[in-house]
């Protein structure tokens, strides 16, 4: 081997690069930490954004209750319970600006055929104050879901849910692959069947996901469960008819260790990235800014 070859080498192993097979070499990102999160939502999974306070919830076995946490101290000042309903295993929640959707469909042995999604209008959460609202549900399965017993090898965990005007959709968290799949439903509540109707090799577990509907942008949380390496995806000009994924990956290596779990946007191209306590890291709220990278892909705003 000659000397070219080492220099190109060495070059490689410094550069602030990682191979992605989607998009080349992904570059190295690094979301601000803002805060520790109080142990109330220290299974914090899934993120939005509403009336000035960003709404979380906790996984499996949580009370079933979104809590608002404030966008300066991170503290839980508000709290809305979804009555006659548990919280048997909440992965994500987003909104459409009309409704709340809260996903009830974490599947880590792949058994589940209880999968269901509540929703219920935005306007149900008060201004102010805590509350207890009713609400209706999907109910649905995965159409291309025929083995039930692989626990934990499998590729029918979800975690990851976002809406756009027309539709919702998931993405499967792929235990046994480290691929995605996208799955489109109805927003009607009542009994549906998830079809797939894309996917792409994410290259580990997808974790979150939130859509910015009028820039047509979607990002993608999630982590490598090896080594629980967290990564972010951009993937633009996402549309419903033809659920177009062309992304960009970029990793996290410096948060190794730090479960990612929730994302939701709060500014063009900035988000809310939430983490929940892991072996190493207690739950925490960081601010990823992708402005620098996305700003040609944003549309003109008018003044």
């Amino acid at each position: 081997m000659g000397k070219a070859f080492h220099i190109l080498l060495l070059l490689l192993l410094c550069a602030p690069w990682a191979w992605s097979q989607n998009a080349g070499f992904s570059p190295v990102f690094t979301p601000e930490q803002k805060a520790l999160l109080p142990e109330e939502v220290n299974e914090t999974s899934g993120l939005f954004l509403h009336n000035g306070r960003l709404w979380t919830h906790n996984d499996s076995g949580g009370k079933p209750i979104l809590y608002g946490l404030d966008t300066t101290t991170f503290q839980v000042v508000q709290k809305v319970t979804l009555a006659h309903v548990k919280n048997k295993d909440w992965e994500d929640v987003c909104t459409d600006g009309q409704h709340v959707f809260v996903g009830d469909f974490g599947n880590n042995k792949g058994q589940r055929k209880d999968l269901r999604i509540y929703v219920f209008p935005l306007t149900d959460i008060p201004v102010e104050g805590n509350a207890t609202i009713m609400v209706d549900s999907i109910t649905f399965s995965f159409g291309d879901q025929t083995d039930f017993s692989k626990r934990r090898v499998h590729d029918y965990d979800c975690e990851a849910m976002f809406a756009t005007d027309e539709n919702l959709y998931l993405l499967s968290k792929g235990w046994e692959t480290g691929t995605t799949r996208l799955y489109r439903l109805s927003k009607k509540p009542g009994k549906q069947v998830a079809e797939v109707v894309n996917g792409f090799n994410s290259q580990g577990q997808i974790s979150g996901a939130d859509y910015d509907r009028e820039n047509r942008i979607l990002v993608i949380v999630g982590y490598v469960k090896t080594i629980w390496k967290p990564f972010l995806y951009i993937i633009f000009d996402f549309d419903d008819t033809g659920v177009n994924l062309a992304n960009r990956r970029f990793e996290m290596p410096q948060w190794a260790g730090c479960q990612m779990e929730g994302i939701c946007f709060f500014d063009d191209g900035r988000c809310f990235v939430s983490a929940e306590t892991s072996k190493t890291f207690t739950s925490r709220i960081f601010v990823a800014d992708f402005r620098k990278w996305i700003e040609e892909n944003l549309k003109k705003k008018t003044p």
